[in-house]
């Protein structure tokens, strides 16, 4: 991979060759950029900081099922959430827009499937997209 030019501090990566600080697979967040080739990264507690090249490197998209204490999630209806807790398995998250207040925990499936991440990319199934698009125009879908 070649250096992104909208470099950002918080900007995910995973490490596709690891070696020196960091392993392989391992989400590495940009802590500092210098402007080179090899900017330094945060492991993902933030208690190490090492150099790597963008080669070593994948662009990493946070899911909602990587939701963190703080982060902020969005039910169907755009009634916010703040995560508190996060377990193996499991968050705990706020009242609606009481940040402070525990409510419910969740599965990392119910999450997923009634939630998504504040801010985060919408995804779009395209063929689904287009087989709507399809049928409004008037065609027939049929499966031969």
């Amino acid at each position: 991979m070649q250096r992104p030019n909208n470099l950002k501090v918080g900007d995910m990566f995973r490490v596709i060759r690891g070696y020196y600080g960091f392993e392989l697979g391992d989400i590495i967040s940009i802590k500092y950029d210098d402007g080179t080739a090899v900017p330094y990264f945060w492991n993902a507690d933030k208690s190490k900081y090492y150099c790597r090249s963008f080669s070593d490197l994948e662009p990493y998209t946070k899911t909602i099922r990587d939701a963190q204490v703080g982060d902020v999630v969005v039910d169907k209806i755009g009634n916010e959430y703040m995560v508190l807790e996060r377990w193996q398995n499991t968050v705990m998250l706020s009242y609606i827009n009481i940040f402070k207040k525990p409510n419910t925990i969740y599965g990392f499936d119910d999450l997923e499937e009634n939630f998504t991440l504040k801010d985060a990319p919408e995804v779009v199934d395209t063929i689904a997209e287009a087989m709507k698009l399809l049928k409004e125009a008037g065609y027939k879908i049929t499966k031969e």
